[in-house]
C-alpha cells in the first residue's frame, strides 16, 4: 500500500499546505540501522506557518528513523527539513489541526482523541503522540540524506 500511495502522491500536482490543515508528501528519511533512504508517504499539518508531522504511534519505523537522524526531505519538491520534537506547546495545535483535517477513518481510529478534543484531552496523551515540527535545513549544506542511496518505501 505505501509503494502505491508514494508513486500517487509523486505522480500527481503538489498539494499545496493551508494554514490549518494538510497535504500528503512522500517523507525521506535516513533509515536507523541500514543507513539506506526510506520513502514513507505521509500527512503535513501545517500550524502558525509551520510544519509538523503526527504519529499515533512513537514505535513506527519512520519515527524511530526521525529519532535517530532528524534530516528528512519531503518530496515532490525536494524540500529538505530538519525533524524536531515539537513541545506541548506546538504539539498540541498541531495534533489538533491533524484530526480536524483528516478524513481516513483507520487514520482516526488510531489516535486517541477525536476531532473535537479539548486540548486539555489531546495533553493527556502527548506521551504516546510523536508530533515533530519540520525546520528548514540549513542554507548550503549537503543533502540530509547524504549517501544513503535510492529511496526504499517503508
Amino acid at each position: 500500500m505505501n509503494a502505491a500511495m508514494t508513486r500517487k502522491i509523486l505522480d500527481e500536482p503538489l498539494q499545496p499546505l493551508v494554514e490549518g490543515g494538510y497535504a500528503l508528501r512522500v517523507v525521506h528519511t535516513v533509515g536507523r540501522r541500514s543507513r539506506a533512504c526510506r520513502a514513507t508517504p505521509l500527512g503535513v499539518v501545517q500550524v502558525d506557518e509551520l510544519r509538523y508531522l503526527v504519529s499515533p504511534d512513537r514505535s513506527r519505523a519512520w519515527v524511530r528513523n526521525l529519532d535517530a537522524e532528524p534530516a528528512c526531505v519531503l518530496d515532490p519538491g525536494d524540500d529538505a527539513r530538519t525533524a524536531v520534537p515539537a513541545p506541548p506547546d506546538q504539539a498540541v495545535p498541531a495534533i489538533r489541526a491533524y484530526l480536524r483535517s483528516i478524513r481516513v477513518p483507520w487514520a482516526l481510529r488510531a489516535l486517541p482523541v477525536g476531532p473535537d478534543a479539548s486540548p486539555q484531552q489531546v495533553t493527556a496523551h502527548l506521551a504516546t503522540i510523536a508530533v515533530y515540527r519540520l525546520d528548514p535545513a540549513t542554507t548550503g549544506s549537503p543533502s540530509p540524506l547524504g549517501d544513503a542511496g535510492a529511496p526504499v518505501v517503508t
